[in-house]
């Protein structure tokens, strides 16, 4: 075998062919940017109400509707850590106290929990007893509750659908042959025949605050800020809560949402 000294290999550096990567970027971006939704985010004063708690009177009776002044309503949802609360320049509605659970799937078993939400405390596996991970949290279920608590309970048709009656109020109640309302947006009437196609369960606050929004944006359609929405977040106040509130304000069609801190 022969060898030849004194020779180096010659490496021929050649360019990188970017064109399949740009090709990627030019189909990439536009797509991101149409799919890309955008909040503003801004510190609004704002004074709470001073009563803040929701009892069963007020889930049962009329809600109160803000005037609005100046042309303007500036709808506000106050949000805290055990309360919503909807306002306006006329003033607040009855607010809506919540309990609030955490729904969790295991990764390593897919094991389904709910647990109630306690902050500072991290939850186990009802198996293993091991400390769950927060990506394995799944969902912030928020529940109306009255003074003391206890869960309040609506009818809900078999496919999570809210029911209402013709002016908007939920039903604790149900009869064949009444007429009722899914709190959709445009709403579905529904008439009732078997009382077994619905299921009578805690009423989600999520579902609430749509159903009152929906009933606000029918009766101020013609305002000058009637898309406009300010989502106000009491400190300690978990994302998760915000982002499904953002999207309950979407379905009845409040698109302009503002994200502001609330001041104590």
């Amino acid at each position: 075998m022969f060898t030849c000294k004194g020779f180096k290999k010659v490496t021929i550096a050649s360019e990188m062919d970017l064109k399949p990567f740009m090709n990627l970027m030019v189909v990439l971006i536009p797509m991101l940017l149409v799919s890309a939704e955008f909040a503003k985010v801004a510190v609004v004063d704002i004074n709470l109400p001073e009563d803040r708690k929701s009892g069963a009177n007020n889930h049962n009776r009329q809600t109160e509707r803000p005037e609005p002044k100046d042309g303007l309503l500036s709808l506000t949802a106050i949000v805290t850590d055990s309360v919503l609360t909807i306002g306006a320049r006329g003033g607040f509605m009855p607010s809506i106290a919540y309990r609030e659970y955490h729904e969790y799937v295991a990764k390593d078993d897919q094991t389904k929990f709910v647990v109630t939400y306690e902050p500072g405390v991290i939850p186990k596996h009802p198996l293993s007893g091991r400390m769950m991970n927060l990506n394995e949290r799944q969902n912030i279920l928020l529940y109306a509750s009255d003074e003391n608590q206890n869960l309040i309970k609506r009818y809900y048709t078999k496919d999570n659908e809210l029911l209402t009656d013709g002016n908007g109020e939920t039903l604790a109640s149900l009869a064949a042959g009444d007429t009722v309302y899914t709190d959709n947006n445009p709403k579905r009437m529904v008439v009732v025949k078997n009382i077994a196609d619905f299921e009578l369960k805690p009423l989600s606050v999520y579902d609430e605050l749509q159903n009152r929004l929906i009933k606000l944006k029918q009766r101020y359609r013609d305002v000058k800020d009637a898309n406009e929405i300010i989502i106000a977040a009491e400190n300690g106040v978990l994302y998760d809560k915000i982002v499904q509130i953002m999207d309950k304000a979407r379905a009845a069609d409040y698109p302009d949402i503002m994200i502001s801190k609330l001041r104590s």
